[in-house]
């Protein structure tokens, strides 16, 4: 009796210091319903600094809002990537990524819901099947290859500056709302290959033709990016690394405190 009588005492004490987590795993609720699975884990360093991990994966398929982002694409894309997307159809297009990125957290304050500030690093791996609109030249002729596929594979480094605030849902559970983290970088490796049966009839003057046609319309620099069309494929393929930008934000993640 004494023992169950000192348990129930004690057990208020024991709930207090369990509820001192220094660890917490967290999914990304909103990339959920983009088709996104994002994992981060978490580990508190001071009350007030954290150290965390997330990883990222979608496999490919289209893209939410195509058509909006398409859109944005064509009026504004020479300006932020370098590439006119009048040519590319990015409502079509099926995209998959695999991403690591680790970041250090700083919370303001001691309240149970604080906002917080954060640095972090991206690694991203793309890969891609955009339909693109290209002009040929065969036997004298002129061709449209209307919504030829463009295989992608490009691989990015950035960093970045993020903002969110952090809700603390009873004792073990959590919910961060990220606001927006923009991060700049590089695309260490772009390379995209066009596969059509119409390469191996093309003579050499042709396939110069449709090297350069590849250049005009989507204005590839000459100082980034490489074209090389043979019998087989079309080459892209990046000569240096290419200025990169990119936006998280507008993200809620659940998770756990262990």
């Amino acid at each position: 009796m004494r023992k169950i009588i000192f348990f129930l005492c004690a057990f208020p004490l024991f709930l207090s210091a369990q509820s001192d987590f220094k660890n917490s795993i967290k999914v990304n609720a909103t990339g959920l319903a983009t088709g996104i699975i994002s994992v981060n884990y978490e580990r508190a360093l001071t009350p007030n600094l954290s150290f965390s991990n997330s990883f990222i994966y979608r496999p490919q398929k289209s893209i939410p809002f195509g058509d909006q982002f398409d859109k944005l694409a064509k009026k504004h894309g020479v300006g932020i990537t370098g590439v006119d997307f009048e040519y590319i159809f990015v409502n079509l297009a099926q995209i998959g990524v695999k991403s690591y990125s680790p970041e250090l957290k700083y919370y303001f304050g001691e309240k149970r819901n604080r906002f917080f500030v954060s640095v972090f690093g991206q690694f991203e791996d793309f890969d891609a099947l955009v339909p693109a609109s290209l002009e040929a030249r065969y036997d004298g002729t002129v061709y449209t290859l209307d919504k030829v596929p463009i295989h992608f594979d490009i691989k990015t480094i950035s960093g970045g500056l993020m903002v969110g605030k952090q809700f603390k849902l009873g004792e073990r559970f959590v919910l961060d709302f990220i606001l927006v983290g923009p991060h700049f970088g590089a695309a260490k490796s772009v390379y995209a290959k066009v596969e059509t049966s119409i390469l191996s009839r093309l003579d050499e003057s042709d396939r110069k033709y449709l090297e350069d046609k590849i250049v005009d319309r989507f204005r590839l620099s000459e100082t980034y990016f490489d074209v090389t069309v043979g019998e087989e494929r079309a080459e892209i393929t990046a000569i240096k690394s290419v200025p990169y930008l990119g936006v998280r934000g507008f993200i809620f993640n659940l998770g756990m405190f262990f």
